[in-house]
This record gives C-alpha cells, structure tokens and sequence, in this order.
C-alpha cells in the first residue's frame, strides 16, 4: 500500500505539472458550455436554461474523456523509464496500472468539482441532491479512467487506446444526448439512447436535481459499480509488464 501511495503521488504531481491536462480538465469543458449554453439559449425556457442542461451534460462528458488523461499518464512515451524503475524494483508491479487509476481519478474529479462549483457560482447553474451528484460523478470518473487503463492493457499502446476510446466516448456522448437532446427524435431514437450509460447518468442527474426523484440513482450506481469491479478485472487479466516498457 505503501509503494502505491508514494507512486500514486509522483503520477499526481507529473499530471498537474502538465498544462495540456489542467487546460483540459477544467477550462476546455467550461468553454464548452458557455460556447453551447450561448448558443443554444433560445431554445430553453426559464426554468432549465441552455446554460443548466449543458453544465450538467457536458461534465458528464468531460468525465467520461477522463480515460484519456489515465491512458496518457500509463503508456505515454515520458513515462515508460519511470516504469522501468516501477517494474525492476522491489514489490508488485501492477501498482503501476493501478496507481495511475488512483492519480487519475483524484486529478479528474478535482479539475471537475472545479468546473462544476466556477459554472454554479458564475451561470448559477442549479445543483441539487449535493452528496448524491459528487456519488454519481466519482464512480462515473472512476469507471472512465480505469477504462483508459484497461483500454491500454489490451491494446498496448496507449495511441490505440485514445483513439478506440475516442470513438467509444463519442458514441456514448452522442446516443446518451450530451451533446444535444434526443427527445424530439421520435419514440425509437429515446429507447436506443437508453442503451447508452451516459443517457442513464444525465437522467439520474437530472432527476434528483429538478424533481428529487432518486429512482434512477440507485440502479445508476449499482450498474457503474459492476462496470468498475469488470474494469479492474480485467486490467488484472491483461496486464503485463513488459508491454510498459517497450
């Protein structure tokens, strides 16, 4: 435990000495939803504005692209003589993979909490159900960084990694309606968007925060908590040393 947490520091610190990351994790998604909130303004009413559907969908996004910052921080070229040391020292070594899950999520969901307290205090964007929100979102930020991280178990690169886990974000993005809403295209287009874990955190969120119904919480979490416990599982099943310092 010891060695994970000295290792889990070092990746934290390597991570927020980063400007690309800290640009992307807090500023790129608030330029997006003030860019969409502005331009879809005209088409929310007074009690969910543009800027409320957005601040909520488009930090779920954000935090679904999170397994890109733990893909990077695993198998970026920089890192690969730090493992080295990692793997040739005593211990085990699969505290690399899982130190970078452990600094990711940590990194992530600061530079989120961030963009969700700036956006509520500068847009006044409506958050309810408090604890419950920070719940749904840190287990969703988990799940996608340890994605990057089995993404790049398996594939062994992490340039292959970002670019199947791109596609499979956006697919998710797009099916979920985080980029824009999906309800007005018809009763087939709602039911597939359900397929999409995205949809179901934007409607728990969403749900606890305008009508205090938590009846989609509940299955959210416990299904986010499989798919975490499935992640780990499989990083465990297809991790292998040598693949970090090729």
């Amino acid at each position: 435990m010891r060695n994970l947490y000295l290792i889990s520091k070092e990746d934290f610190k390597n991570l927020f000495k980063n400007p690309m990351w800290l640009f992307y994790g807090t500023l790129f998604p608030i330029l997006l939803v003030v860019i969409l909130g502005f331009l879809g303004k005209d088409g929310y009413g007074s009690d969910v504005t543009s800027y409320d559907y957005y601040g909520i969908t488009l930090i779920i996004y954000s935090i679904l692209t999170s397994g890109m910052t733990s893909a990077n921080a695993f198998m970026e070229i920089t890192i690969r003589k730090p493992n080295m040391r990692i793997i040739y020292a005593p211990g085990n070594a699969k505290v690399i993979y899982l130190s970078k899950i452990v600094s990711s999520f940590v990194f992530s969901f600061l530079c989120h909490l961030f963009d969700v307290i700036f956006l509520c205090v500068i847009y006044h964007i409506h958050i309810n159900a408090v604890p419950q929100i920070i719940l749904l979102f840190g287990m969703a930020e988990l799940f996608s960084v340890g994605l990057g991280v089995m993404f790049c178990c398996i594939f062994k690169t992490e340039a292959m990694a970002n670019q199947i886990l791109s596609i499979v974000i956006n697919l998710l993005a797009i099916f979920g309606g985080l980029l824009f809403p999906l309800d007005g295209y018809g009763k087939i287009v709602r039911k597939i968007s359900y397929l999409s874990p995205a949809k179901w955190l934007v409607k728990a969120s969403f749900s606890m925060i305008y009508d205090n119904d938590f009846s989609w919480f509940y299955p959210t979490i416990v299904g986010l908590i499989i798919a975490i416990l499935a992640v780990f599982i499989i990083c465990n099943k297809t991790f292998r040393k040598e693949d970090c310092i090729c």
